[in-house]
């Protein structure tokens, strides 16, 4: 498990992931799931969070898009200042910051770093 968590950004799709699951929980919470039809913004935010949870898993399976994906989660999250309770309540959105810009800054290890030097 470790050797596979370090072949990939692990920590940045886990905070990207779970900066959707805290912007979707508040308003499933709330019971504004049947508002979601009717209002815009709330169905924008829901989008927003399930874009999210997508994201961070993405990060995980595809580690070469890491780039791509680490920019769209700070852009989502971003957004979510707007469009779910302010990012909801700044707790998601520092989530989502936070998560995607520890996928931007990770990179690739190298076999015999994955490893250890015991075993070269």
């Amino acid at each position: 498990m470790r050797a596979w968590r370090r072949t990939r950004p692990f920590w940045g799709g886990l905070f990207i992931v779970a900066a959707g699951l805290e912007l979707i929980s508040i308003p499933l919470a709330l019971d504004t799931l049947r508002a979601a039809i009717v209002f815009g913004t709330v169905g924008a935010g829901h989008l927003i969070a399930i874009a999210l949870v997508i994201a961070g898993v993405l990060v995980w399976l595809q580690p070469g898009q890491r780039v791509f994906l680490g920019l769209i989660a700070v852009l989502l999250s971003l957004a979510s200042f707007v469009y779910s309770n302010l990012g909801g309540f700044l707790l998601g959105m520092t989530f989502g910051l936070l998560g995607g810009m520890l996928t931007l800054a990770w990179s690739p290890v190298r076999n015999a770093e994955v490893r250890g030097p015991c075993h070269s």
